[in-house]
């Protein structure tokens, strides 16, 4: 059996998901995207001043920029936000992200987790030093916004002690 080893996992659903690994990305620390399924609404969602000020310190509100909804605070369409969030996690070297795949027989061990990354015909071997649950984190976007920041520092900073 093959086996893929990442120094991040970061699994599931929702915005939270998306800005952990692009923002672990984007600080170099390499890691990798299962099972994220577009999860929000099409009705825009106003990003509160903490939202904003954390896109721009990692460099996100610049991509999102042309879709933000003009306004006092700007907004976006949660499923639009994810989805131009996860073309820029596709295209950053330091994240890699398997659509349409789940890990099964997962074993916590301290902070890394081991399991079968699966779509359903084939099966390879996964180890993973840390990870972040993205079903864990909060769904609504500016919440998640926080949340997803969050979990990327705390796992850079557990990666590098």
């Amino acid at each position: 059996m093959v086996r893929v080893e990442t120094p991040l996992l970061v699994l599931g659903p929702g915005p939270g998901a998306l800005v952990a690994a692009k923002v672990a990305g984007a600080c170099g620390q390499p890691c990798l995207l299962v099972g994220h399924d577009l999860a929000g609404g099409e009705t825009p969602v106003a990003l509160d001043a903490t939202a904003l000020a954390l896109l721009a310190e990692h460099g996100v509100l610049d991509v999102l920029r042309p879709c933000l909804v003009a306004g006092d605070p700007p907004s976006i369409a949660p499923r639009q936000f994810e989805a131009i969030l996860k073309q820029h996690c596709v295209a950053d070297l330091n994240v890699g992200v398997y659509d349409r795949m789940e890990v099964v027989d997962r074993v916590v061990v301290g902070r890394s987790l081991r399991g079968i990354l699966t779509g359903g015909t084939r099966r390879w071997e996964l180890v993973a030093d840390a990870w972040i649950d993205g079903a864990a984190l909060a769904m609504s976007l500016p919440a998640a916004i926080g949340d997803g920041v969050e979990a990327a520092r705390e796992a850079i900073t557990l990666q590098r002690s």
